[in-house]
């Protein structure tokens, strides 16, 4: 059995290396293809041909597509993802300072997502067609087709008039200092420093932008769950569990649940990969100075190395929660274990 997970993982493992070798070969043509001369915009208007020429060159902006993209990946597989022209910095500095917001703000959106949804998409299910599914479905079709920056708008607007005291800016409160752990993660960081404090500031700041973040994913992941659930409750074994008088408590934790997770967490492990870089619009509304927005500042400003570093992370963070969810499937469901053996 230990031999098909690792030959599961190194199947994907190739699979998805693959992708991003094609995603970031993509990505690093149209980023030099589009109009805007990258050295003049770094350089602003008021620079000197000369001087752009100079920067050009020192860029390798001049030398063939082929030759710059091997250039480029050869020195990020060694961990140099080139300088930042808006920042001035290692771009690999940048990763690491933005990142763990976003990780963070992330991984508390899909806790909570999965906290909530599955748990009422196993409710609508076993209350079908009554009030508490009907009830269930319309706040799950509010949450699928408002855009996450509107949720976020009317929580600034709900914290300003009912919440004034609760924080809706940035990490945490400034005058506490947040510490400089190891993680990046500061609900992780101050309990490790033994700040308490910081801890509870730090997950007051995590509630407005995590509810923003979450309600697309409860109501798509509810909706999914539900669905999964009716579907099984019609299969032969179920009916046959319930003519042989098995609880309906029973059968829904042990053998429902367990089949009709399998979606969910597909889509939750596609979610947590969009999210890490497609969360900009609620990390600029509550100021949370995160990698989505860093990648946002970085395509606007036509700054080519930070836009191929949050390309190739983004892909990477996508790589590993397939694996991860694909090795949880796998685990859930036996039967893709058989017919991958045959």
């Amino acid at each position: 059995m230990g031999n098909y997970y690792v030959a599961l993982f190194a199947r994907r493992a190739a699979g998805f290396l693959l992708v991003l070798f094609v995603l970031s070969l993509m990505i690093f043509i149209l980023a030099r293809v589009v109009p805007g001369d990258p050295a003049r915009m770094a350089l602003g208007p008021s620079a000197t041909q000369e001087q752009v020429d100079q920067l050009r060159q020192s860029m390798g902006l001049d030398d063939p597509l082929f030759s710059q993209y091997m250039t480029y990946m050869g020195h990020a597989i060694t961990g140099d993802l080139g300088r930042s022209i808006a920042s001035g910095r290692a771009v690999s500095s940048d990763i690491a300072t933005f990142l763990p917001a976003t990780l963070e703000l992330v991984l508390a959106t899909i806790i909570f997502v999965f906290v909530v949804s599955v748990p009422l998409g196993v409710i609508t299910a076993r209350y079908r067609n009554s009030w508490i599914d009907n009830t269930g479905r319309f706040f799950s079709l509010i949450g699928v087709t408002i855009p996450s920056f509107l949720f976020a708008v009317i929580l600034q607007i709900i914290a300003a008039d009912h919440f004034p005291s609760w924080p809706t800016l940035g990490r945490v409160d400034f005058s506490l200092g947040a510490p400089t752990g190891p993680t990046g993660l500061l609900l992780v960081d101050s309990l490790l420093a033994g700040r308490p404090e910081v801890f509870v500031s730090a997950a007051q700041h995590l509630v407005f932008p995590t509810l923003a973040l979450a309600m697309g994913g409860i109501g798509q992941i509810t909706r999914i769950t539900r669905s999964a659930m009716i579907d099984h409750q019609r299969r032969d074994h179920v009916l046959t569990l319930k003519s042989f008088g098995v609880p309906d408590r029973v059968i829904v934790f042990r053998y429902l649940l367990k089949l009709s997770s399998i979606a969910p967490l597909t889509i939750m492990g596609l979610e947590f990969a969009s999210l890490i870089g497609n969360a900009f619009v609620v990390e600029m509304v509550f100021s949370w100075g995160g990698f989505a927005s860093y990648g946002l500042e970085a395509i606007l400003q036509k700054d080519l190395n930070a836009v191929m570093a949050v390309v190739l992370v983004s892909g990477i963070f996508f790589i590993a929660a397939n694996i991860v969810i694909d090795l949880i499937i796998s685990i859930l469901d036996p039967r893709l274990r058989f017919k991958e053996a045959r």
